[in-house]
């Protein structure tokens, strides 16, 4: 039996204590109340209530099913579900459909501005304010206030300090922690033990120690630059040392000069030292795994991570290798408990169904999985702290052990501020004005007062949301006069070809059918096509014209949108160019090394059929798994090309080519010409192919009778193949302009779906603004204008390498 429920003996159903209460109140209403007082005595009272439970297990009770998905991390499944099926056991009215995906929280997105709320969920990153607000996740204050399961204390109190202030909005807490997480500074115990460094207190003291750890010949610190989370843990933890809750509170609230505080500009100088003077080189361009392999290899002497590092390289830790763990430094003068963890959490949100029975049932389960014995079960199982309360420590490995008394010990929390409850404007200055303060091109103070700004625009964009600043006037008018250009060019074809046709008197597009006989085989399709592209395009479009955020009513915003990305946004500019880059440099490196392979395959190269293969492999793969691959090769520290062209460089004698040791492929300075190589890998293949079957439908006898006049190879190539195949190139550049246009997916992965202002393109962020900020009216008009160009850059492409077919 547990708290809540009883199980009668031969019977499989718990029934709840409030279903007995409230036969007995029926009971008593019924004329029984006598006789109930006079059995409230001795063991006449057990066997009434034995009688009662049999009474309503008698009753047929309302099956539920939940609905949970999880988002599928590290931690896995397994427990989860096995904490759904002990639950059914104990509640046999309960059912749990509980089921995980790595994209969980990309699906969410969809049903959530669908209405198809689940019945809780684990999402790793949706705009919870926006929700909350929007009445659509449980407030979880009253059931906080209530008994734990076990029955012997308040269900708030046995979750760790602060875990619970994550998500407090408006005073209503809705989300509930589960996995837990601390950043921590880990250390290469065995090398700290044969130096004789021991672990620092203060700022003061871990600087001196890195360097010392410098002046062994080994980088203090390895880093990430690509997830600037990482890092920032440095200055999260050095402001909160400086200015305790208080000063933490001001800055998460945009409280007007918070950010010119001297103290966070102090704590912005400590992230700055770091990165400039104690970091692995290469960081700029690193993976948060790759930083932490570094470490691993022994690379680096310490480096920061999440508490979830042990699990995550579960597999690469080298055996024998002393994993140690320390808390950030702190200032003396600080304000804050010494003993203070910044720390996360998994959280769980309760969606709002309206269905009480199903919500009730949905809180049951986790007061269930938040209980003293199924917290210790997932530590034992994946080896990672929890937000409750009560774990044994010998519940965890060695490797994890010291984490967790960081962890027990801490008198204090304070939760890094979660990205998506900033507004925009500041979340993405923060990301890009970190990047230029870690790499030395600006200040402190620079950075400070940058922040700051981006606050203000924030704060003002609230006070008057319809208000928008011109600061790209000439671009703005510059790109709508050539939208416009391209659509009244397009027109005047249009009827110039119907004007030709009527002249020649062929008028029909459908040569000798009839009408009737054409609109049978095209009507169909045109149906579905309408119905399933065009009607959703037009909504869209409808939208573009309204400002709305997927939860709340629509309302009307007329051309706003379209004004602030052309006429104020940088970050929509910035996109736009990159993606101009995208759509030229990488064709005009593609298109002649496609035709020159394709060219020596058709003109019978030794091992052409093993060549088509080898150029087709990179498109069986598929646009993630080949930018998984690149990702890889590009690692700064042990990453195949750095490697390659270092060793080449031994061989030759290059120090040139040694030089590359450590580069940053991957940061923002250097990413989109390290994109090339990845397009002319994943492209050339897909274009070869297309070319050797245009070259190999050409008549042989012309490069017979080419020969016998004498012409060279070379003039072959451009007098008779590159004419007769002039309508596939064209097709084939209208595919990378559009490629170029639409990239996302490569973009996305590269910058770890948090691209700088100078990464993003209008695709990265239009799912930004869409499934990020919940902007749909906004996303939506990035849509229209990425329709447009896509259009006019089409038309322009086609219309610059087309030409009339030459006859054969």
């Amino acid at each position: 039996m547990r708290e809540g429920y009883i199980r009668p003996k031969g019977s499989s159903n718990a029934i709840p204590l409030r279903e007995i209460a409230r036969a007995n109140d029926g009971l008593q209403r019924a004329g029984f109340a006598g006789g109930l007082e006079a059995m409230q005595r001795g063991r006449v009272r057990i066997a009434v209530g034995a009688w009662l439970a049999l009474v309503v297990a008698s009753l047929p009770l309302r099956a539920v099913e939940l609905d949970i998905p999880v988002a599928l991390g590290g931690f896995g499944l397994g427990f989860y579900e096995e904490t759904a099926r002990a639950f059914e056991e104990l509640r046999p009215d309960v059912t749990i459909r509980l089921y995980g995906d790595p994209r969980i929280t990309d699906r969410l997105r969809i049903r959530i501005i669908d209405g198809d709320l689940p019945d809780a969920a684990m999402p790793l990153n949706l705009l919870i304010p926006t929700l909350a607000r929007a009445g659509r996740l449980v407030d979880l204050r009253p059931a906080l206030d209530g008994l734990n399961w076990e029955g012997d204390a308040r269900w708030g109190d046995t979750f760790l300090p602060g875990a619970l202030n994550s998500w407090v909005i408006d005073d209503g807490v809705y989300g509930l922690p589960f996995g837990y997480a601390a950043w921590t500074l880990f250390f290469n115990r065995a090398m700290f033990r044969e130096n004789g460094w021991e672990e620092p207190r203060t700022w003061d003291e871990f600087f001196a120690l890195c360097e010392r750890i410098r002046a062994a010949g080994i980088a203090p610190v390895s880093l990430t630059g690509i997830y600037g989370n990482y890092p920032d843990a440095f200055l999260r933890s050095a402001f909160y040392s400086l200015a305790g809750s208080d000063g933490w509170r001001a800055i998460n609230e945009l409280e007007p000069g918070a950010r010119l505080d001297p103290r966070y500009e102090r704590a912005a100088a400590v992230l700055r030292r770091i990165t400039q003077e104690f970091t692995l080189r290469g960081w700029e361009g690193a993976t948060h795994t790759a930083a932490q392999l570094a470490f691993l290899q022994g690379q680096s002497a310490m480096t920061v991570s999440g508490s979830w590092m042990i699990n995550e390289m579960a597999g690469r830790i080298p055996e024998g290798f002393e994993i140690g763990s320390m808390n950030f430094p702190v200032f003396p003068e600080g304000v804050a408990d010494p003993t203070t963890i910044q720390a996360g959490a998994d959280n769980f949100f309760l969606f709002a169904t309206g269905d009480p029975e199903r919500e009730r049932a949905t809180v049951d389960f986790f007061r269930f999985m938040t209980s003293r014995a199924r917290a210790e079960a997932f530590v034992r199982r994946v080896d990672a702290p929890v937000a409750v309360r009560g774990v044994p420590i010998d519940a965890f490995s060695p490797a994890m052990r010291s984490t967790a008394e960081m962890i027990a010990n801490s008198r204090d929390s304070f939760n890094m501020p979660q990205q998506m409850l900033q507004p925009p404007v500041i979340r993405q200055a923060l990301v890009d004005s970190r990047l230029r303060l870690m790499t030395g091109r600006i200040d402190a103070a620079t950075f400070a007062r940058e922040i700051e700004a981006a606050a203000g625009i924030d704060r003002a964009r609230a006070a008057q949301p319809d208000f928008v600043e011109s600061r790209h006037p000439w671009a703005a008018w510059s790109l709508l006069a050539l939208l416009a250009g391209a659509v009244a060019w397009s027109i005047r074809n249009l009827l110039r070809s119907r004007g030709k046709a009527a002249r020649t008197g062929d008028d029909s597009h459908f040569g000798t059918l009839r009408h009737r006989a054409a609109a049978g085989f095209v009507g169909p399709a045109l149906v579905l096509y309408a119905v399933l592209v065009l009607a959703p395009g037009m909504a869209a479009f409808a939208w573009a014209f309204s400002r709305w955020d997927g939860l709340s009513e629509r309302t009307w915003a007329g051309g706003f949108n379209f004004r602030w990305l052309l006429f104020e946004s940088d970050v929509f500019w910035a996109a736009l160019r990159n993606n101009l880059f995208l759509m030229v440099v990488p064709a005009a490196v593609v298109l002649p090394v496609a035709l020159g392979f394709a060219y020596l395959l058709h003109r019978g190269i030794w091992g052409a059929r093993v060549f088509r293969a080898v150029f087709l492999f990179p498109n069986l793969l598929g646009g993630i798994a080949a930018t998984m691959l690149w990702m890889s090769a590009y690692e700064p520290n042990g990453g195949l090309v750095n490697a390659g062209l270092v060793a080449l460089g031994d061989l030759v004698g290059s120090d040139w080519l040694r030089s590359f040791a450590g580069h940053p492929w991957l940061s923002a300075d250097n990413l989109y010409l390290s994109l090339v190589p990845i397009y002319l890998w994943m492209a050339c293949g897909f274009n070869l192919i297309l070319y050797l079957a245009a070259m190999e439908g050409i008549d042989p006898q012309l490069y017979e009778a080419a020969q016998l006049d004498g012409a060279s190879r070379l003039r072959q190539f451009f007098s008779i193949t590159l004419p007769l195949i002039r309508e596939i190139i064209a097709v084939s550049v209208v595919f990378l302009v559009i490629g170029g246009l639409s990239a996302f997916e490569m973009i996305w992965l590269l910058t770890s779906q948090n691209p700088t202002t100078a990464t993003h393109t209008l695709g990265t962020l239009m799912v930004t603004t869409m499934f990020n900020e919940f902007q749909v009216g906004r996303a939506t008009a990035v849509a229209v204008v990425l329709f447009a160009l896509v259009f006019a850059g089409s038309a322009l492409a086609f219309r610059l390498v087309r030409k009339e077919a030459v006859e054969q």
